[in-house]
Order: C-alpha cells, then sequence, then structure tokens
C-alpha cells in the first residue's frame, strides 16, 4: 500500500497470516550540512529517537558512490505499538542536501528486501552548477532552532535568553545545579471570614554532577515551621533521550530530556518532564502543546528546570 504527505512517500506490507509488517518511507531532498555523518545523526533524532525513544548513538556504515553522494546507514531495536520491531535508516549526503529512507519492520525475512530496495536507490548526478552552489560546510548541527515557536492565536513568548542545544553529553552537566518551588496559603475563618493564620511551603534541591557521572545531592524543606534536610549521592546516565537518576538511597528518577539552553555566560537551563509507569513522557504533538518559553527558557507542564550558574572554569 501507498500513501503520500507532504515531503514523503510511504510504503506498507502486512502479512495477515503472520501479522509481520514492514513499513519504508522515502523522505525527501532537504538542505544538508556538508557532513553524511551530521546528516545521519540529525535524521536518527528526528525519525527515530524522538518518536520511538531508541538509542542516541547507533552503530553506522558508511559508503561512499562513484557519483560523490555518502550513504549513512543505522539500525536500532524499538517499540512501535507494543510490538518490539527494528528501524533501519539510510540517509543520503551530497552537494548540500541529504535524504533519508527509513524501514520499520517486525520481522527480520524482510530486511533483504529493504536491502535490495536501498540498492536499487539512483540519486541523480550533481551537475557542476549544483556543486558550485553547494553551500560552504558549516558546523551548526549541535545547535537547535527553536522548537516551541509563538503560535497564532496565543500570547507572544519571551525570547529565549540563550542559545539551545541538540542533544547533550556527560560533559554538559558537569557543574552545580538547583531548582526548587515555593507557595503561601493564607487561610480565612470561614464563620466569621477573620484572617486565620498563614503557611509557607518551600523546597530546593541541588546536585553537584562531576564528569564521570557520580553526583552529590542536597534537599531542604520548610512547611509548617518544620524543616527537613537531605543528602543523598549517585551516578546519572544518558540513554535515548532520558537522563536516569540512579540515587543509593532514595528511589531512581527517570526524566525525558526536552531542551538544554546555554547561556553566553556560562549559565544554563535543563528542561526535564519526569516519567513513571503513568506517564512515559511527552510525544511531540503534546510536547508542543504543554511546553514553551514564557520566562526565557523551556518550561513544560509538570516539569522541571534545573539552572546551573556560571563557573570562572567554564
Amino acid at each position: 500500500m501507498r500513501t503520500e504527505k507532504q515531503g514523503a512517500v510511504t510504503y506498507t506490507d502486512i502479512n495477515k497470516t503472520t501479522n509481520a509488517f514492514c513499513i519504508l518511507t522515502i523522505y525527501g531532498k532537504r538542505p544538508g550540512t556538508g557532513d553524511p555523518q551530521q546528516d545521519f545523526a540529525a535524521k536518527w533524532n528526528e525519525l527515530v529517537v524522538t518518536p520511538f525513544k531508541a538509542e542516541s548513538n547507533p552503530k553506522t556504515d558508511s559508503q561512499p558512490t562513484a557519483d560523490g553522494w555518502q550513504a549513512v546507514a543505522g539500525a536500532s531495536q524499538i517499540e512501535m505499538n507494543g510490538v518490539r520491531s527494528y528501524a533501519v535508516l539510510t540517509v543520503v549526503s551530497g552537494y548540500g542536501i541529504a535524504a533519508g529512507v527509513l524501514a520499520i519492520t517486525n520481522d527480520e525475512s524482510y530486511l533483504p528486501k529493504i536491502q535490495t530496495f536501498l540498492d536499487g536507490i539512483k540519486l541523480d548526478k550533481a551537475s557542476d552548477r549544483d556543486k558550485a552552489s553547494a553551500p560552504p560546510r558549516v558546523d551548526t548541527s549541535d545547535e537547535l532552532a527553536d522548537p516551541f515557536p509563538d503560535q497564532p492565536g496565543h500570547n507572544p513568548q519571551k525570547p529565549l535568553l540563550g542559545k539551545l542545544k541538540r542533544s547533550i553529553t556527560m560533559a554538559d552537566l558537569v557543574g552545580e545545579w538547583s531548582f526548587g518551588a515555593g507557595s503561601v496559603q493564607r487561610y480565612v475563618d470561614s464563620a466569621t471570614g477573620d484572617y486565620a493564620g498563614t503557611n509557607t511551603a518551600f523546597y530546593g534541591e541541588s546536585y553537584s554532577i562531576r564528569g564521570d557521572g557520580t553526583f552529590d545531592y542536597h534537599f531542604t524543606g520548610r512547611s509548617s515551621n518544620r524543616t527537613v534536610r537531605e543528602t543523598d549521592s549517585g551516578t546519572i546516565t544518558l540513554s535515548g533521550g532520558y537522563i536516569t537518576v540512579n540515587f543509593k538511597q532514595r528511589n531512581t528518577t527517570k526524566y525525558q530530556f526536552v531542551a538544554f539552553m546555554i547561556e553566553a555566560n556560562g549559565a544554563a537551563v535543563l528542561s526535564l518532564v519526569e516519567v513513571h509507569d503513568t506517564f512515559q513522557g511527552y510525544d511531540p504533538e503534546r510536547m508542543r502543546s504543554a511546553c514553551g518559553h514564557s520566562q526565557g527558557f523551556i518550561a513544560c507542564v509538570s516539569g522541571e528546570e534545573w539552572a546551573r550558574v556560571p563557573s570562572p572554569n567554564r
């Protein structure tokens, strides 16, 4: 079965006897970065990591063609609608443009057919004019455009205070991070309407993260004139768009990575959404409606924004 959407064509084959399926989508040519590996990484993140929570750095195979194009391919196991499947992405780059083919299947018997299809792909050889007009390579692959621009019918947002990174490594997390919240409740006597007291509650958490992924943790909270202080330590891991905080004493906490913004002075804001048994994070459509930057940094409904002050060493 063939279906078309803007910029892509999809072919679907389903074996009703075995419930095996293969979905193959061809994505049209778009401007590239000039680096085949970066073109692949961008497509992989957009088409596989974001929708399927796949590993962010799959093993890749790169092969040049006689016409000067470069093909980069990678694969990973994913889960699609509760079914264990495979995602195979091939991105062909050259002359300032890139195109991709994504195949998703739950049956390895389709893999030879997918390879045969890929081997048959022929791209028009770029003309001398195309080569001359190809833009020079500019390494901006790690800088992300605003993923939550202003929308019609909504109040304008505050411009972002810094630049967003497309992905992060453990080195980006090194430093002193903090976040917290507070509230003030004013009580009124329901019978008389007189003021009956105020309760102020607040908490603050901080992480001191080192380059090897280990961290020290501090918590301070106060409510009803009672102060609680806790300390812990552990390790942090990054995988497939998620950040997992493994405490030694507290329960493990897992977050969906949303955004990392760094300012010119080295200050940074890490935007996260906690995931758990009843909430596995936002898909791209829900994230667009749940997140924004009304205060100059990315914030999401039910999310956390960790702030890092600039360090003299950064």
